[in-house]
């Protein structure tokens, strides 16, 4: 076998190569499952191996990018980059940018910060990047939350859709996102499929006054044959709340209420002291306290229950899922209106996921691309999969 030429345009080539047969069969032309292609570096700068000419990166077979640019930019959207900057960073690294604007007259644009090309390659080449890499069993213990995202211009102004989040504290200390996706609302039923993404059934869940949420926990689990789920509220909207119920006594900061109130939340004994104090006065009427006594008689009991069995391991609040929340949002500031495919973003967030857990390598996501590409003779799915109908956006209600 001897190296035959090359195809393609210079100076993005790749070696093609002749094959004669030692059992006198006829020799015939063919390039490698994922073709290198042509290199300029004579030395590889990660092991200093002398490369020779087609000794380049590898990719998927007609693509104009190799395996190690595509993995640099699923890595980069993963971190919170747009497509468009992350399109350039690919084209960069490919040596594949472009001069010349293109459009007609007032509507020219930076070819090179084209967010269609990195948006195919998620819609396409994300679910072979994260197949196997996110857990598909729920964890001991579960915090959950949601996030509405509002768009805010354009001609779906007004419109909006919902990312749900649930963080697994199985290792102490150490908080780590099992799933995120995103829905059009925040019903009972788009809460019961998120919960269906995996398998088992929690210990511990934790959530915020979220009713639909609730409701659909106490459908989806216990799973048949396992043991049911604790169900906590959120501690930290506990407090919000019930300071909201004090607000006459704000004022008043050595008030016998207000003095129980400081400590009722850390174990059962402090709430029993809070409720009596704080049931008394309502009952004294002064100042009057109609919230109070309203929140009592909807929460004091579950928050008593819960209290018998707090435990120091937690988790007692969703302040975790509610900083990965955040992180989402940062990086969402001004791009809801981008999002109308719910696939793609869902794949979007499986890359955010693996980030936010320290699982997002550029260079093992090309070593895995080229991995899981080659058993499909190098090609790679088709281009835009998950294309929604024309002004139909599956994202939006």
């Amino acid at each position: 076998m001897v190296r035959a030429g090359w195809y393609g345009r210079p100076p993005h080539r790749r070696q093609r190569w002749l094959c004669r047969p030692p059992n006198g069969g006829a020799a015939h032309r063919f390039c490698e499952v994922l073709p290198r292609q042509a290199t300029s570096e004579h030395v590889c700068v990660e092991c200093s191996t002398r490369l020779e000419r087609w000794e380049g990166q590898a990719g998927a077979r007609e693509y104009w990018f190799s395996a190690r640019e595509v993995g640099l930019a699923l890595a980069q959207v993963a971190a919170g980059g747009s497509y468009r900057r992350a399109a350039l960073a690919a084209r960069r690294a490919a040596g594949r940018t472009r001069r010349r604007l293109t459009g007609g007259r007032g509507r020219r644009r930076d070819p090179n910060l084209d967010g269609q090309l990195v948006a195919n390659w998620v819609d396409s080449l994300a679910p072979i990047v994260a197949a196997g890499e996110l857990p598909d069993r729920w964890p001991e213990r579960l915090a959950l939350d949601s996030r509405e995202f509002r768009i805010d211009r354009g001609p779906r102004a007004g419109q909006g859709f919902h990312v749900f989040c649930a963080v697994g504290h199985d290792e102490p200390g150490r908080p780590r996102v099992w799933r995120m996706a995103a829905y059009p609302r925040r019903t009972e039923a788009d809460w019961r499929r998120f919960l269906a993404l995996c398998e088992g059934t929690p210990r511990l869940v934790v959530s915020d006054f979220d009713a639909a949420l609730r409701k659909a926990l106490g459908s989806a689990f216990p799973r048949r044959g396992e043991r049911a789920s604790e169900l906590r509220l959120c501690e930290l909207h506990l407090r919000r709340s019930l300071e909201n119920a004090l607000a006459p006594l704000e004022s008043r900061p050595d008030h016998r209420v207000t003095h129980a109130f400081r400590h009722a939340l850390f174990d059962h004994h402090n709430w029993v002291r809070f409720e009596n104090e704080a049931r008394q006065g309502v009952e004294q009427a002064c100042p009057p306290l109609p919230a109070l006594e309203r929140w009592l008689d909807y929460y004091a009991q579950p928050v008593a229950a819960q209290l018998q069995t707090r435990s120091s391991l937690g988790p007692n609040a969703i302040g975790a899922v509610e900083a990965s929340l955040r992180q989402v949002d940062r990086v969402f500031q001004g791009r809801s209106q981008s999002f109308g495919n719910r696939r793609r973003l869902n794949l979007l967030l499986d890359l955010m996921t693996l980030h936010h857990n320290g699982d997002a390598d550029p260079r093992r996501w090309a070593d895995r691309l080229r991995e899981r590409l080659h058993p499909r003779a190098g090609i790679p799915p088709g281009q835009r999969p998950h294309d929604d109908p024309r002004d139909q956006p599956s994202l939006l209600a």
